[in-house]
């Protein structure tokens, strides 16, 4: 990955943690309802615990939000926040794990009234919302920390071909690179947000680089031959409903955001009439959008950065 893209990925990888906070609209409401609803509705109708019932409520629940515009860091602690006062939930814009997340938490819910608590359970350690105990990066604190509600099935999509991505992860290095757009005011200007700034560095200096690990299905399982054909196995290996994310291991992002990282995106994979599409928000159609499964990933060459995705689903 180089030149004008490479900058456009680690721009968004820095929005995605450092963005300010932004006016609710209508449409968040509108599509709250029509999300709440939906949940409410889909206990009326189905099971709460197949894995069949959980694909139905994915894509359900994932369609209602195709189009809502791409807007990184957009949900925070709340207005009650230390730190970051952006809304704790928002259904106008989403980033590729807050969609993930919105997603999930109401496929888990059996009602509207328990979305927030599973949402919550999904985005923080221990569902304790702050600033420090939210998962930040996913492969050291999204999947970890998530293990009693998602299963990684990466193994047994790739049918012995998987591979391991690794790398370390510096979270205080990285919180020394947090600005104060992340809490909202003027370092040069304000000594309150200065000494705000101040205590937010101080959290990350808690952290110690940790080692991180995460299976994933390499592209050359995918696409096999000279000339890249498609493996469809490999397809039908994939549940529809997935929680589907991309590896690049060891991604070379220290200089950038402090640490590098294994996961640059995050999607769902979604069949419809046999084949099978990657639903997510995505930064270059700067909206929600279905892809072509295969056709996404095919934009890879061997050269990339990006050798793989990881394949998760709900328990």
């Amino acid at each position: 990955m180089k030149g004008s893209f490479k900058k456009a990925v680690v721009a968004s990888t820095l929005i995605l943690f450092l963005s300010p906070a932004m006016a609710i609209n209508e449409l968040d409401s509108t599509n709250k309802v029509l999300f709440y609803k939906t949940i409410d509705d889909n206990s009326t109708k189905l099971s709460a615990s197949s894995a069949s019932t959980h694909a139905e409520k994915i894509d359900t629940l994932s369609r209602i939000l195709l189009g809502s515009e791409y807007v990184g860091g957009s949900v925070g602690e709340g207005e009650q926040g230390k730190y970051d006062k952006d809304p704790l939930t928002r259904f106008d814009v989403f980033d590729c794990t807050t969609y993930v997340e919105t997603v999930l938490a109401g496929a888990m819910s059996s009602t509207s009234e328990a979305f927030k608590t599973n949402l919550m359970r999904l985005r923080y350690k221990d569902a304790k919302v702050s600033f420090v105990t939210r998962n930040h990066f996913p492969s050291l604190d999204w999947f970890h920390n998530n293990q009693a509600i998602l299963q990684d099935i990466t193994p047994d999509v790739a049918n012995g071909g998987a591979r391991v991505a690794k790398t370390i992860v510096d979270k205080a290095a990285w919180y020394q690179r947090i600005s104060s757009d992340v809490i909202h005011c003027d370092a040069e200007s304000s000594r309150d947000c200065r000494e705000l700034l101040a205590q937010l560095h101080a959290e990350g200096k808690a952290f110690v680089p940790e080692p991180a690990y995460l299976p994933y299905v390499p592209l050359t399982e995918l696409f096999l031959g000279s000339d890249r054909h498609v493996n469809q196995e490999v397809l039908d290996r994939i549940p529809s409903g997935s929680v589907i994310s991309m590896v690049r291991p060891d991604w070379s992002l220290r200089q950038y955001i402090g640490t590098n990282m294994n996961v640059s995106h995050q999607g769902l994979a979604i069949r419809k009439n046999g084949t099978l599409f990657l639903r997510h928000a995505s930064l270059t159609h700067k909206k929600v959008v279905d892809e072509n499964f295969a056709e996404y990933f095919s934009q890879y060459s061997a050269s990339s950065s990006l050798k793989g995705f990881n394949v998760q689903i709900l328990r």
